[in-house]
């Protein structure tokens, strides 16, 4: 029997925001059997993969390697042997200083098919989102990108280093940056010739130092710069003062964590990310439909109260409903929500419904059941669906609660309270005991205090209560 072999995409993830991503680039990671991500690929990106998509941590840090390089090679071409369909995800563009050439160089030589999509390189987004366009008619006719750290071979000593466009970007430079800088004064630079050093480009966790080739160095040590981080290097460095724009975003460098209870996307973590928080939803869950019963739904037409504990129940009952040819005509005229967001459902679908705080006991209840509990028969509890933490995300959330002093937690939802505590045992994960927390309804201000979460952070509940999120 002829082998099957797999086929292997390298995308290029963008410098951080979640929507610099390509479209292409996206429905590569949906259709994706396998994902290899970089540790400055944004793991948020990895929601929109399969339920069995295998995710593989090949990160690396300045001191340390998570998976050396002739692994990953190894990995990905034992992966595509095996059929897959693989995607090797990496920050900002594969193709620049993203070793794309020599883990296409090995596919090549085992004779496996790929493609390279193309993303948003980094330097040219760090520099936009820092108010400095890296050509200009009047500064800038042309740029150069430089590695930071070149490898022996292709060392800086073996070309002619001094062309160059009138904009310089140097990749991960940080470490060498004094050198680099000393090498420009010697070869005729101007002291007076402006640099930029941007640390976590387009996330808000974004940082800016400015200064000139002869002080930037001592300014970035003064400030702990760290990378990944961008230089920019020229004229076009002086635009920023008129023209920065990310870093007057209304909640620029917040910390925010939004609890959730559903696997869908959430709402209120791509508002905070686009007014420029650093934002993380959290825990990320899977969600398992269950199959409705005839006899269910022919009892749901002689009801007289129902209501619905979530937005995923409505769309679940809906289509099993409509599946086995009834309509709306047919549901009992009191329906009931416990949310916001599960009334908006409703209304989409032509459905008037009261939002209530507590079921009372007369009411069909609508609603999911936890994966880790057994679900409890109940004559008046339908279970549309079950909910579980995604073990594919263990490390990740882990990782990235860890890695941010978040200063306050969201909680949309009651139900999301008690996930979010759950999943903070799971992890491991101690927050910080005087972390504030904003909330949507008086319910859940209140079963949250009874948690233990004390402290509100009236900036963020006065955000939330403005309610521009509902409509962006």
């Amino acid at each position: 029997m002829k082998d099957v072999k797999g086929f292997v995409s390298f995308v290029g993830a963008g410098p951080g925001d979640l929507g610099l991503i390509t479209e292409k680039g996206s429905s590569c990671l949906r259709d994706a059997d396998v994902v290899l991500f970089d540790r400055l690929a944004n793991p948020r990106l990895l929601r929109v993969t399969k339920e069995n998509c295998q995710l593989i941590y090949c990160g690396k840090l300045p001191d340390r390697h998570v998976m050396r390089q002739e692994k990953i090679n190894e990995t990905i071409i034992e992966l595509a042997l095996m059929g897959k369909r693989v995607v090797r995800l990496k920050g900002g563009d594969p193709a620049v200083f993203g070793r794309v050439g020599e883990e296409a160089e090995a596919l090549q030589k085992q004779g496996i098919d790929y493609d390279i999509v193309p993303g948003v390189t980094s330097s040219i987004a760090a520099a936009s989102y820092a108010g400095i366009p890296v050509t200009h008619r009047d500064h800038s006719a042309s740029i150069t990108l430089r590695t930071g750290h070149s490898s022996q071979k292709n060392s800086v000593e073996n070309h002619n280093r001094y062309e160059h466009g009138d904009t310089i970007a140097y990749y991960m430079g940080v470490k060498n940056l004094g050198h680099h800088c000393q090498e420009l004064l010697e070869n005729g630079f101007s002291p007076e010739t402006q640099v930029a050093v941007i640390e976590w480009a387009t996330t808000g966790k974004q940082r800016t130092v400015e200064g000139t080739l002869p002080t930037i160095a001592s300014k970035v040590a003064i400030n702990r710069i760290e990378n990944p981080a961008m230089t920019i290097i020229g004229d076009v460095v002086g635009l920023r003062k008129k023209l920065k724009w990310f870093e007057k975003k209304k909640m620029f460098g917040k910390r925010v964590l939004i609890a959730k209870a559903s696997s869908g996307e959430s709402k209120l973590e791509r508002y905070f990310l686009d007014q420029g928080a650093v934002t993380y939803a959290y825990p990320t869950l899977k969600q398992r439909n269950k199959l409705i019963s005839s006899e269910w739904l022919k009892r749901l037409q002689s009801v007289e109260k129902m209501v619905f504990f979530s937005p995923e129940s409505v769309h679940i009952l809906f289509e099993a409903f409509f599946s086995e040819g009834y309509d709306i005509r047919e549901l009992p005229r009191s329906i009931f929500c416990l949310s916001e967001k599960t009334k908006r459902v409703l209304k989409k679908a032509g459905i008037r419904s009261e939002k209530i705080t507590e079921p009372t006991v007369d009411m069909i209840r609508i609603g999911y059941g936890k994966n880790k509990e057994p679900i409890v028969k109940d004559a008046n509890l339908l279970v549309t669906h079950t909910l579980d933490f995604d073990p594919r995300f263990t490390e990740i959330d882990q990782r990235l609660l860890e890695e941010e002093l978040w200063e306050t937690v969201i909680f949309p939802s009651k139900s999301s309270v008690d996930w979010f505590l759950d999943a903070l045992i799971l992890h491991g994960v101690k927050l910080k005991k005087e972390i504030g927390f904003a909330y949507i309804g008086e319910s859940v201000k209140e079963y949250a205090k009874s948690k233990g979460f004390q402290h509100t952070n009236e900036e963020i509940q006065q955000e939330l209560e403005a309610g521009k999120w509902k409509s962006s």
